[in-house]
Formats: structure tokens, C-alpha cells, sequence
């Protein structure tokens, strides 16, 4: 299989494909599938229009992202942090202690796509709306990827699924019963905290505040999940003693928002609901729950998730699902050297890698030094990776490796897909 890259930071959507499509099609050979990832400040109508114009009878499917997506050669949406004077506005006189400065904003915008190529390789997407008071048919709708990838009813070599933050769950159990341990999944959870997202397909543009978006990729290659995170146990364990889905009712017996906030030494009893959610909120990039186990060797594992909002009753809606009996912790966000956490993302084999795909939490680059973080995570991964790759922020991601299915919410956590060599043996 072969892997391409390519961006442009023009902000016309049309002359942006063209250019792209002239880097990706030089050699003449015609990609099996396009991915594309763009900026919200595009539009992805026009996008979608490009693509058809310029990729003709190429499956595509195409994501909006946050900003600081890049590969070898462009970086969406760096940030402008130095200041200056609005010509909006002027001050009243030399002794005027008003300032008038730009807010911070994106200093460009782009669009990176990501092409798959091979005399065996093909793709297919879906992109569809979730409701709480609608049933999704999740067979049907794997059934209908595979057959837009002329494989219908054959399990891909890699999902690469993206959602918002309510859709995850159904899909999340019926990969596990549907496909077993048979495919892995990557991908993420799509940020709506800046109002609604757009995804596209050949089919049409979707936008919304509940949506996904799942693509089937069938490779000649070898393809290997992978996952980095640098959370820690802080000391603070408990059983989940009555669950219902992802809502977490009790732990020890006690209501699980009252368990949660008081590993933190918070007192919620007398708290009203918007204020306690507002601390949640404040507190989720800092903290995260997971479950833990402990296989025959003795090798402890943290499946995490992140609290998503305490209901009246002080339950815990979570990111996942649990069930009765689980084991549960308290995890501190780490926020160790990035250039050494990061340092150690590789690639666990000694075959040649052929391109990779990576996701990370866009926690990672956060506060009040996100420029200098963000600049070190692009050259510690553009320094080690010679070959074609692309790294997206999202909102949390999905890692699904041949044992487990994982969701991820964290500061310095990226998973990565690996594109190997056929193993010969």
C-alpha cells in the first residue's frame, strides 16, 4: 500500500483540492480513498464540491478539526499570540489605561489530505446523525460501508471512526459483539464546545452537534494500533456497586458524584446542580476515572474514561461503559516533559513503516505555555518519523488493539496507527 500526504494553506476550498490533487495524482496512480482534514473556518460544501471536481470516482469523506492538525510540511491553525494595536480602536490620550490589543486568533487556515493507494486497498464511508430516541441499526450500517468498499459483509483491516460525544456508545458495544477482537479502531471524539461540526462524504455534507462518522479501510499492508498515555493512579479506589450503561449510580454503595468530587476534598452535598457541573467541567482536564484489571501475569491495566456530567441524583455519567463490580481509581493528568513522553511514540517494529495516522487529545497542548508545547510536539514527531504521516487533535480518542477497546480522554495521550510492511511470514 502506499501512504500520501499533502496540505495547503490557500483558504479558497476549490484552488486548495486542486493543489492538493495535483501533489497526490503526480504519479498517475489513482487512490483507492481520500481523507480529508480541514479547518472549521472552511466550508466543507465547497470542499466536498472540490473534491468531487478534482478526486472524480475516488471515495472521500472529509472531517472539520481543531486547530494544530499537520503533517511533514503544514501545521492548520497556529496561533498568532503576539498582541497589537486594534484598528478598531484608539486611546483616548497618552495617559489612557485602556490598551487595545487583537485577541488571539487563527493566523491561518488549511486542509491536509490523506491518500490510500494499492492494487488491493479500497475504502468506504458512512456519515449519520445520532439521536437518543433513535434506534441505530449498527449492522446495517457496517454492512453498508463494506459494500460501498466493494466487500460486503468482510470486516476491514482498520475502522476509523469519529463522533460526537453521544454516539460513541452504541457503536462502542457493537463493534465488541459485533466484530469481537477480529478489527482494530482508531479515531476520536469530535469537539462541539465552539458550536457544531461538519463531515462529508461522496453523499453529501452533515453537520451537527451529534453526528458520526465511520470509514472501512482494506489494505495490502499490515496495520498495528498503538497507544501512548501518561495518566497516573493517585491513591483513590472504589467498586462500582449499581451502573446503568454509562451512567454510574453508585460507588461503595455511596452516590458516585458524592465518591468522585470527595477524592478531590469536595464536598457537593448542598451544591446546586449547574454548580457542581461547572467544577466538573473545570476539574475533567485534570482528573479522570478509569477501571482497572489485572491479568493472569499480574499486569495492571486502566481502561479510561472522563465524567461527562452529574445528573440530579449525583450519579456520574461517564465516557464508557462499565459494569457492576468493576474496580474503579482516581487518575492524575500528567504533565511530565513532553519531549520525553513523546520521545518514546514509536513504531514497535522493525519492518518498514509505510505511513501512520495519528490522534491525540487536544488537552495536550493546553494552558498557558500551549505554543511552546505545541512546537515541541511537532518537531519531536516530525524529527522521528521519516515517513508519510498525519497527526489530528480531537476531543478524546478511540484505540481499539486486538485485546481491547478503549476510550481516551487525557493530557499527552495519542494513539497511532502503524501502516507495516506485509509481514512475510
Amino acid at each position: 500500500m502506499q501512504v500520501v500526504t499533502a496540505g495547503s494553506m490557500l483558504s479558497d476550498e476549490r484552488d486548495a483540492v486542486e493543489q492538493l490533487a495535483r501533489e497526490i495524482l503526480k504519479n498517475g496512480r489513482k487512490p483507492a480513498g481520500v481523507c480529508f482534514y480541514f479547518q472549521k473556518s472552511l466550508s466543507p460544501d465547497r470542499l466536498r464540491a472540490a473534491a468531487l471536481e478534482f478526486f472524480p470516482g475516488i471515495p472521500i469523506v472529509g472531517m472539520s478539526t481543531k486547530d494544530r492538525a499537520f503533517d511533514r510540511n503544514v501545521v492548520i491553525g497556529s496561533k498568532n499570540t503576539g498582541s497589537s494595536v486594534s484598528a478598531g480602536g484608539v486611546s483616548r490620550s497618552r495617559f489612557s489605561v485602556n490598551r487595545f490589543e487583537e485577541p488571539k486568533v487563527v493566523s491561518n487556515s488549511g486542509v491536509i489530505a490523506l491518500a490510500f493507494a494499492g492494487d488491493d486497498v479500497s475504502l468506504g464511508s458512512f456519515a449519520g446523525v445520532y439521536a437518543d430516541d433513535k434506534i441505530i441499526n449498527s449492522e446495517r450500517v457496517f454492512n453498508r460501508i463494506s459494500k460501498k468498499a466493494g466487500l460486503c459483509g468482510v470486516f476491514p483491516d482498520l475502522i476509523m471512526f469519529h463522533c460526537t460525544e453521544d454516539a460513541q456508545f452504541p457503536f462502542a458495544r457493537a463493534l465488541a459483539e459485533y466484530m469481537g477482537d477480529s478489527v482494530q479502531v482508531a479515531g476520536g471524539m469530535f469537539d462541539i464546545s465552539e458550536g457544531e461540526v461538519s463531515v462529508f462524504t461522496e453523499e453529501g455534507v452533515l453537520t451537527g452537534k451529534s453526528i458520526y462518522i465511520m470509514t472501512f479501510l482494506y489494505t495490502d499492508c499490515d496495520v498495528l494500533v498503538t497507544g501512548e498515555s501518561s495518566s497516573e493512579p493517585e491513591g483513590h479506589h472504589g467498586v462500582v456497586t449499581a451502573v446503568s450503561g454509562e451512567v454510574i449510580s453508585e460507588i461503595d454503595n455511596q452516590p458516585a458524584a458524592d465518591v468522585f468530587f470527595r477524592w478531590l476534598d469536595r464536598d457537593i452535598s448542598f451544591w446546586s446542580p449547574d454548580k457542581i457541573n461547572q467544577e466538573l467541567f473545570r476539574l475533567r482536564s485534570q482528573w479522570t476515572i478509569a477501571s482497572q484489571t489485572a491479568n493472569i501475569r499480574g499486569t495492571i491495566r486502566f481502561n479510561i474514561t472522563y465524567p461527562v456530567l452529574v445528573n440530579p441524583d449525583h450519579s456520574l455519567r461517564i465516557s464508557n461503559v462499565w459494569e457492576k463490580g468493576m474496580r474503579v481509581c482516581l487518575m492524575a493528568v500528567s504533565s511530565h516533559d513532553i519531549v520525553r513522553h513523546f520521545g518514546r511514540v514509536r513504531c514497535p517494529s522493525d519492518r518498514t513503516v509505510q505511513g501512520a495516522l495519528h490522534y491525540m487529545c487536544d488537552s495536550y497542548s493546553s494552558g498557558e505555555r500551549e505554543s511552546v508545547f505545541f512546537d515541541t510536539v511537532v518537531a519531536a514527531i516530525r524529527g522521528s518519523e521519516s515517513f508519510p504521516f498525519v497527526t489530528v487533535p480531537q476531543h478524546g480518542e478511540f484505540a481499539k488493539d486486538m485485546d481491547n477497546m478503549e476510550f481516551i480522554m487525557d493530557n499527552y495521550v495519542i494513539s497511532s496507527v502503524w501502516f507495516l510492511e506485509k509481514d512475510p511470514g
